[in-house]
């Protein structure tokens, strides 16, 4: 009886610790609005791409204020911290207008595990015109095509690595559009 009521009492512990600590198991959408501090509201994860320090998330939201009607698209790198929890590194994002293209380019710094400092450069963002069929930027050191995405929310694009410009191009092959240098 004693061992069993020992044995309670450490489980009792136990149980306390994981409340106290809590139970996180965040997703990806719950990470992105934690560390953007509740200022949006995730509507919905596009597409993932694996690098050396995580994940890029490509990602919608909408603004929790009143007053901020546009929607979003953004991207975050997130790093897996267990089987299910995410720890938000850094993340940033573009309002979707009526433009023919919502396009960023970012180049951001966050720190390594190690204590290193890296940059993160990535082009995102939403097109609109129907007429753009290739999105391009340089890659490491070369110009590249970057994936365009079809959603049932819209056409979008983001490429890890990419420096400016950004050219928009259509089925001819014609610049019909640049953003950046």
């Amino acid at each position: 009886m004693k061992n069993t009521t020992q044995m309670t009492k450490h489980l009792l512990i136990l149980l306390f610790a994981f409340i106290l600590i809590g139970c996180s198991n965040e997703s990806p959408e719950e990470a992105i609005n934690n560390g953007w501090s509740s200022e949006i509201q995730v509507n919905d994860i596009i597409s993932r791409q694996k690098t050396d320090d995580g994940r890029v998330v490509l990602f919608t939201a909408q603004g929790t204020d009143e007053g901020d009607r546009f929607e979003k698209v953004g991207f975050a790198l997130l790093k897996r911290q267990s089987n299910q929890d995410w720890e938000f590194i850094v993340s940033n994002m573009t309002a979707i207008t009526d433009d023919s293209h919502s396009t960023r380019h970012s180049v951001l710094h966050y720190e390594t595990d190690d204590g290193n400092v890296k940059k993160l450069p990535i082009a995102f963002g939403h097109l609109k015109n129907k007429n753009i069929t290739t999105v391009t930027a340089e890659v490491n050191g070369k110009i590249k095509e970057i994936e365009i995405i079809d959603t049932k929310s819209g056409r979008y694009f983001y490429q890890v690595n990419a420096w400016g410009p950004i050219e928009f191009l259509n089925s001819n092959g014609e610049v019909m559009d640049q953003y950046g240098i």
